[in-house]
């Protein structure tokens, strides 16, 4: 029994040896991945206060602008005994406004974590075009005898450059010119799709007032009696092509603040009157051809986005024009720009907003 007994003590101190030092290596594990966990809650808090500060349109305090490193940086502050410190810069030559957010949590010990993330800053913003009576992502052509009075900003060609009374610059990219989906997001937002006007035209004498109006496929407004009054209320949305005022009677389109919006193409005639403040947006080509009785005290905004606007209206046009131009004024007619501000008006446009491109820790 000695022997065994003996035996049996041996294995149970080796046993109960190798235990304590796995108990003791797992307890050393543990207690660093602790650490490096609450190190890595630190360097996100970071984060979650640079991106918060983004959100609020870089309001908030604690932070200051760093000539010398190009960035915006927060005092290092304490959190669950390690210090973090964060910044913030913007990423260069990415079109959209792209910021690199920078976390580091670093213990009493040295050790630190890093998180680096990338920010894409979103905004939907019109306004830049109320600056120039024409902008143009392509050419320009403005017909002899035409009289633009305004600024002119193009990438491509200009032809009738003589006809301007503005300053006229070439640039080789519009890098704010949002694109066609945004577009589209935009406007969508302000109608309703799943409720679909059901009708391909609108007669002004039967109605008074339209919108907000969602149309799937093309539509048609038109009167069937002169003198008519058709006041928009709300955004026009039309996924095909769309008229206005091409045949019957003349009547009146007052904008009143509004947006038409059509993915296909806007055709505007001569039995058409636009009055009011407002937009005149198109995917597709615009023909624009009606009588204006807008003043000074309006600002009107027509664009094609991806095609030509040709405008050719019947009385002066206060405001300004985008898209590949086509301008073709009749004796004693002109563009003039003015001011949204002064009018006022402000063009179609959303608040910022944000969307975490990456996220990684360093």
């Amino acid at each position: 029994m000695l022997p065994l007994a003996l035996v049996i003590m041996t294995v149970g101190a080796i046993i109960i040896v190798a235990l304590l030092h796995h108990l003791d290596t797992s307890l050393s594990l543990a207690s660093k991945s602790e650490e490096r966990a609450v190190t890595y809650y630190a360097a996100d808090s970071g984060f979650e206060d640079a991106f918060f500060w983004l959100q609020q349109g870089k309001g908030l305090g604690n932070w200051t602008w760093n000539e010398e490193a190009q960035q915006w940086e927060r005092e290092p502050y304490p959190i669950n005994g390690r210090t973090v410190a964060v910044s913030v810069s913007v990423v260069p030559d990415t079109g959209n406004q792209t910021y690199k957010i920078i976390s580091t949590a670093t213990t009493d010990g040295g050790a630190s974590t890093t998180i680096e993330s990338y920010v894409l800053e979103q905004t939907f913003d019109l306004s830049p075009f109320g600056d120039s009576a024409i902008t143009s992502n392509g050419d320009i052509t403005i017909q002899p005898g035409s009289v633009i009075i305004g600024d002119v900003l193009y990438t491509d060609s200009i032809s009738g450059e003589e006809n301007v009374t503005g300053n006229v610059t070439h640039v080789d990219e519009i890098d704010w010119w949002p694109s066609t989906e945004e577009y589209i997001d935009y406007f969508l937002s302000g109608v309703d799709p799943s409720d679909p006007y059901p009708d391909p035209s609108i007669d002004a004498n039967d109605i008074s007032t339209i919108g907000p109006l969602y149309r799937q496929g093309d539509l048609a407004i038109y009167s069937s009696q002169d003198g008519k009054t058709l006041t928009l209320n709300g955004t026009i949305y039309v996924t095909g092509d769309m008229t206005i005022g091409t045949t019957n009677k003349d009547f009146i389109l007052d904008l009143n603040y509004q947006t038409i919006f059509v993915e296909g193409i806007l055709t505007i005639g001569s039995k058409t009157t636009i009055a009011g403040s407002g937009c005149l947006i198109a995917i597709g080509d615009i023909f624009f051809q009606p009588d204006i009785a807008s003043s000074e005290d309006d600002f009107l905004f027509t664009m094609s986005i991806e095609g030509c606007t040709q405008l050719n209206p019947g009385s002066d046009y206060y405001g300004s024009i985008a898209g590949n131009a086509n301008v073709t004024l009749q004796p004693g007619v002109q563009l003039e720009w003015i001011s949204p501000d002064s009018v006022p008006f402000e063009l179609p446009s959303s608040e910022p907003e944000q969307e975490i491109l990456t996220y990684d820790i360093i």
